[in-house]
């Protein structure tokens, strides 16, 4: 029997990401779902957030119909300079709660627990009886580097309290759903979906540039005869670039070229290593914007993501819809999925220079022929990962949702919080949200001063 109607959803988002659109779009095209996409921030419409996470004038080239295609709302963010991009602090929109009572959906779905939008969804939530799924990115391998008190906090604060009273995680890959399970989800909680979309349209384009790698060399100035490793992303820290052009000075082989794409705060750091070190065949081709981006990927050879720190890594899935052997850290999250190790790609332990350099020259060393199968093997996962149909996954864990709920036994203490009137209880959760708030302010208002008293101390212990 089908469902007597079509399963009312609101999904909150921090802001219109390029990569979620075709995701938004297929939940909608849905007869058993009705969506309703709420944003937090306009900075991805607008194309603020490259100039603030890249450093960079341009912008996405596809904003004008980043909203088309399924039912919107971009709510107020009252927060002070805020951005999707600060956490604590960044989003801040209040009307939420006036949105979830008016609209009563079966269903709501969040992005994140780091701003008080969440925080206020989630009290929300509880108080009138709306289940809450997560949907994120979140990559359990990076846990092993936080902090002890850090830890302590998360596996209190979401753990014990957050991921106990949440419905469901809608998991985007293993690495997402080792993060949950480290926070004691269990796996019946656990459902699997994807955070980013979109594979068939960048498939399609890829064929339409698979004849063209020796023009599109020549028009960007690569040699045609090298074997072209490509970078594409942010120039920032956390993405191991650093690293990168160590490992790519170690190989001794001829006839390679680097091509890095994307740009940000380490630009000027990374051109002055590729001067002072004489490194050759490395172009830097600055930020580049959805509607040229696939030049690349069609130029390249081989695709290298070498992150420190790294939740999902979409460039990694671009590169697999173009055929593209690939290399990523340990800490990508997309390598478990899809990677296979000397079918389609190489990993490497994360900041090991020597290994990176190592798997670069294995792949360089190739004849052709394999690593076009390689290739090959990259659009065969893709092409199985993208076969998915997520709203007939979605549609079927909220069912499942649906049934639990309505025999999950609750706290005393959230029985107390939903017999209270519901402008007491809006009242007391924005009392919350902003104390929280402020205290965030005043965190992130002394954390400077706090890192320097901790340099400090160990500069003093030497």
């Amino acid at each position: 029997m089908g469902i007597s109607r079509p399963h009312k959803v609101t999904i909150i988002a921090p802001t219109c990401f390029y990569y979620q659109v075709p995701l938004f779009r297929e939940i909608a095209s849905s007869k058993e779902i009705n969506s309703t996409i709420y944003f937090c921030s306009e900075e991805g419409i607008t194309g603020s957030d490259v100039r603030a996470a890249f450093h960079s004038s341009g912008n996405w080239g596809v904003q004008e119909g980043l909203l088309e295609g399924y039912p919107s709302k971009i709510l107020t963010n009252h927060a002070f300079r805020g951005s999707y991009l600060k956490s604590l602090i960044g989003l801040a929109n209040f009307g939420i709660w006036r949105e979830l009572s008016k609209e009563r959906p079966d269903t709501v779905i969040v992005m994140s627990w780091m701003n008080p939008t969440w925080w206020l969804t989630f009290l929300a939530c509880l108080k009138l009886r709306i289940p809450m799924l997560f949907m994120t990115d979140a990559n359990g391998e990076a846990e092993q580097f936080k902090s002890g008190w850090k830890l302590w906090i998360k596996h209190n604060a979401l753990g014990k309290f957050l991921f106990r009273t949440s419905s469901g995680f809608l998991c985007s890959g293993t690495a997402n759903e080792r993060f949950y399970t480290k926070y004691d989800v269990p796996v019946n909680k656990m459902y699997p979906f994807a955070y980013s979309w979109g594979y068939n349209i960048l498939m399609e384009q890829a064929d339409r540039l698979k004849d063209r790698k020796s023009e599109l060399r020549k028009k960007y100035g690569i040699p045609q005869d090298d074997t072209v490793l490509l970078y594409c992303g942010r120039l920032s820290p956390e993405k191991g670039l650093i690293d990168l052009l160590e490992a790519y000075k170690m190989v001794p082989l001829q006839g390679k070229a680097l091509v890095l794409v994307g740009d940000g705060q380490l630009r000027k750091t990374l051109q002055d290593i590729v001067d002072t070190q004489g490194l050759e065949s490395v172009y830097s081709m600055g930020f580049q914007n959805r509607n040229d981006i696939g030049e690349f990927y069609a130029l390249a050879d081989i695709f290298i993501l070498p992150s420190h720190s790294e939740t999902w890594g979409i460039v990694v899935a671009e590169a697999l819809c173009f055929s593209l052997p690939v290399i990523v850290s340990d800490q990508v999250g997309a390598g478990f999925d899809l990677v296979s190790l000397n079918e389609n790609g190489q990993t490497f332990p994360v900041g090991d220079v020597i290994a990176l350099a190592d798997r670069i020259s294995r792949l360089i060393e190739l004849p052709k022929e394999d690593r076009l199968k390689m290739g090959q093997k990259s659009r065969s996962l893709i092409k199985e990962w993208a076969s998915k149909d997520l709203s007939l996954m979605l549609s079927n864990h909220i069912s499942t949702i649906k049934l639990r709920s309505n025999v999950m036994p609750v706290s005393p203490a959230i029985t107390c919080y939903r017999i209270l009137p519901e402008w007491f209880a809006r009242n007391l959760a924005f009392f919350f949200v902003g104390t929280a708030l402020a205290l965030g302010f005043l965190f992130l208002s002394f954390r400077p001063a706090i890192r320097q008293i901790k340099y400090t101390f160990k500069r003093l212990r030497r």
